[in-house]
């Protein structure tokens, strides 16, 4: 368990309560179930498989449910196959030490990694507002050539004008 934001001195207690509160949840889980309890703001997620082995997930209401589900359930087959055959000798819980969920445990923190589609559409979120701003520049730059070429057109009557008033008051003077 990740408890390294706590004081030194809280840490074990947390874990304990951690660990206590995961195994109520694991055992009120039929296997091949899943299943998420909320305890006071915060989830537990069980999965259990047919074989006897569950894993749960505790997270607050901010972490996903469709990453916290992917996630633990990742897990847990990555489990079962690392550990084939020698996870029915270990008789007591937390028996068997393994790297994998230390890592994942850091790793995970942030749901964009567990859950593909979540960062998917994060992706695709980003691109629309990419695309967006781009649209509300090119609109922009529309209008901005719109109101040149008014301007333009303006500058061209006026000099159609001029020349016309021009050529009017020089009638009268001959060049030699």
């Amino acid at each position: 368990m990740h408890c390294n934001h706590l004081d030194f001195f809280e840490r074990s207690t947390v874990r304990d309560m951690a660990r206590f509160f995961s195994k109520t949840c694991v055992s009120k889980t039929a296997p091949g179930k899943m299943q998420r309890l909320e305890h006071e703001g915060q989830y537990c997620y069980v999965v259990s498989k047919q074989d006897g082995i569950a894993g749960a997930l505790l997270a607050d209401a901010e972490y996903p449910q469709r990453a916290a589900f992917s996630l633990l359930n990742n897990l847990v087959l990555d489990f079962v196959n690392a550990k084939k055959g020698q996870w029915d000798q270990g008789h007591v819980d937390d028996s068997m030490t393994w790297a994998p969920l230390d890592e994942a445990v850091v790793k995970y923190q942030d749901p964009m990694q567990a859950d593909k589609i979540m960062q998917i559409q994060k992706d695709l979120d980003d691109t629309k507002d990419v695309l967006y701003n781009t649209i509300d520049s090119v609109l922009e730059r529309g209008q901005k050539l719109d109101d040149l070429i008014d301007k333009s057109n303006d500058i061209s009557m006026q000099s159609k004008k001029f020349y016309k008033t021009a050529k009017k008051h020089n009638q009268c003077c001959v060049m030699m």
